[in-house]
């Protein structure tokens, strides 16, 4: 939700407010009730996609990078140990595969980067338990594990509340545009009120407030 749309939202609060305020004058009106309840649906309709448009990533950025860095750190310094098991038993293969240090890690990109835990994982698992001398055992394995799980999920949750704070924003002109027809049948409606305190305070609330503590009416259309 950019300003614009947030200063529209607040004043079609501030209208809201009013006309419940005033309920006891209008609502023996039958076509004026009805489309203040149109108009308070609108409003309504656009509470959670207004909060939802809020939605923040950093957090989890930020924690998934401290938890790539410990996960690097861990798959490297288990990979350089069995890479020397791999020497003693003639496998150069697999120690090629397995000569990385975190920082080539850190440089492989985030994608690649996983996958290349996730094949130091495969490879390692499969020679448990021959590994007890190069201080790598199960318990080592499933700490590693924890960390890609931990990497995993902080890596779907800020795609995923990206897409949903996308949708949010996307449907906000679509509802604040139902709102902007109620109003337009409102504003017109409001002039029966004409002389009362009801219809001074309708107008004051129709004024659009931005952030900057300047304000405007908003164009009749």
């Amino acid at each position: 939700m950019n300003t614009r749309d947030s200063n529209y939202q607040r004043m079609a609060r501030n209208v809201k407010a009013v006309l419940h305020q005033y309920e006891p004058v209008w609502k023996e009106k039958p076509r004026v009730a009805k489309e203040v309840n149109t108009f308070d649906s609108a409003v309504e309709k656009m509470e959670p996609h207004a909060i939802g448009s809020l939605i923040v990533t950093k957090g989890f950025t930020d924690n998934k990078d401290a938890v790539a860095l410990e996960m690097y750190t861990e798959a490297a310094a288990i990979a350089r140990r069995v890479s020397i098991y791999a020497l003693d038993t003639g496998d150069y293969g697999l120690h090629d595969q397995l000569r990385v240090s975190r920082g080539s890690l850190v440089n492989m990109g985030e994608e690649t980067a996983y996958h290349k835990v996730e094949d130091i994982y495969q490879r390692v698992s499969a020679l448990l338990p021959s590994l007890v001398d190069y201080d790598v055992d199960e318990t080592k394995m499933t700490a590693l594990k924890a960390l890609m799980d931990s990497y995993k999920s902080l890596t779907d949750k800020p795609r995923n509340l990206t897409l949903e704070r996308k949708r949010h924003n996307q449907t906000i002109p679509e509802v604040r545009k139902e709102q902007r027809q109620s109003l337009y049948k409102l504003d017109s409606l409001m002039t029966m009120f004409a002389g009362t305190d009801f219809y001074r305070d309708y107008k004051n609330a129709r004024i659009i407030i931005d952030r900057g503590g300047s304000s405007k009416k908003e164009e009749e259309e």
